[in-house]
């Protein structure tokens, strides 16, 4: 039995049976709502790392900052089921076709976004084992294409496959005020910005 699930038996006391059964049920209800529960590999080791955090910071007072980023995209994300998006990008830019291989309702977040949180991070003072959800903007990827194709004018872009095995209602984490401001990028201006950075690696 869990130390939760102890603690709410001695709370309620021995005397009344059936309303202790029903606040220990309660009280386990509530602990499996929030606790996280990983549907992949990939999400249990990271779980897993953020526990190895939390152990080093009360053990060892060593500080550190994770991101929980949602569909991080822009230039140089070109490998994996997530980087759909960002094969897209650099796809419409050269007029090339290109597949978005899931479907559904994510966060996209733009690359920057996370590139400046941890930038934050390395530059202040961090306190404890900081863990922060960042799910950008979030959208259906249909939203995400008719953004791109309004942008480039370039329509070859199809989308297949199944939603992403991740809840699509996320919210993301209030950052820190000693990590300072950092709002996220919408869909349109994190495309703009993908384009500018693929032009000025390779040219117009």
């Amino acid at each position: 039995m869990s130390k939760e699930a102890l603690m709410c038996l001695r709370l309620l006391g021995p005397r009344v049976h059936l309303l202790r059964i029903s606040a220990l049920l309660a009280c386990l209800v509530r602990r499996m709502q929030c606790t996280p529960q990983p549907l992949t590999l990939y999400g249990v080791t990271k779980l897993a790392v953020e526990g190895i955090a939390r152990v080093y910071a009360a053990d060892y007072g060593i500080a550190s900052v994770g991101l929980r980023p949602y569909v991080v995209y822009g230039p140089g994300e070109s490998s994996g089921i997530a980087a759909g998006p960002s094969i897209a990008i650099a796809a419409s830019r050269r007029k090339e076709a290109a597949t978005i291989r899931f479907s559904g309702r994510v966060g996209f977040v733009y690359v920057d976004d996370v590139a400046q949180l941890l930038a934050a991070a390395t530059t202040r003072p961090i306190q404890g084992a900081t863990v922060l959800t960042m799910t950008g903007d979030t959208r259906e990827i249909v939203d995400f294409k008719a953004a791109l194709v309004a942008r480039t004018g370039w329509t070859t872009i199809d989308i297949e496959g199944p939603p992403l095995r991740i809840p699509s209602d996320l919210t993301s984490d209030p950052v820190p005020l000693w990590l300072g401001n950092h709002p996220p990028t919408s869909i349109e201006d994190g495309i703009e910005a993908s384009i500018a950075a693929l032009r000025g690696q390779n040219g117009p």
